[in-house]
Order: structure tokens, then C-alpha cells, then sequence
């Protein structure tokens, strides 16, 4: 019936508004995780010279100020970006 075909086209538009919504937030999960892996690497390699069975205090603080610095200055150009945009 047309009841029924009507029907039928709201949930295959709301089903493909959720098969949208899991796509974009899988892809953002994805862009955490890259970023984080980034950090991980760049900090690794400037903090830790010698690995060993742990940490130093002085390599923790390292690898702490380095993630910091990267988020901060991320964010800083994702600001910058976003404003010169709205210009």
C-alpha cells in the first residue's frame, strides 16, 4: 500500500542518516587515534634515549611538556585556521 511505501522510505532515509552518522564518527575515531599515534612517535623520540624496563621521572615529564606542546600548538592552528575562514 502507499502507507507502507511511505513507511518504508522514512526508514531507509533514517536508517541511511545512522549509516552516516557511524561513518563519521568512525573516521573521527581514526583521526584520534592518528594523532595520538603522532605524538607517541615524535615525543618517544625526543624523550626517551635509552629505553628500559620503565620510565625515568625525567623522560615522563619530557613525554608529558612534549604532548602538551603538540596539543596546544595543534589546537592553536586549528584556531587560527578556523578564524582566518570566518574572515
Amino acid at each position: 500500500s502507499i502507507m507502507q511505501a511511505a513507511q518504508a522510505k522514512q526508514l531507509d532515509a533514517k536508517s541511511a542518516k545512522e549509516v552516516q552518522t557511524f561513518i563519521e564518527h568512525q573516521h573521527q575515531i581514526q583521526q584520534i587515534q592518528a594523532v595520538v599515534g603522532k605524538i607517541t612517535d615524535l615525543c618517544w623520540e625526543k624523550c626517551v634515549s635509552k629505553p628500559g624496563a620503565s620510565l625515568t621521572d625525567s623522560e615522563k615529564n619530557c613525554i608529558a611538556n612534549c604532548s602538551e606542546r603538540f596539543l596546544d600548538t595543534s589546537m592553536f592552528v586549528v584556531n587560527r585556521m578556523q578564524s582566518k575562514q570566518g574572515k
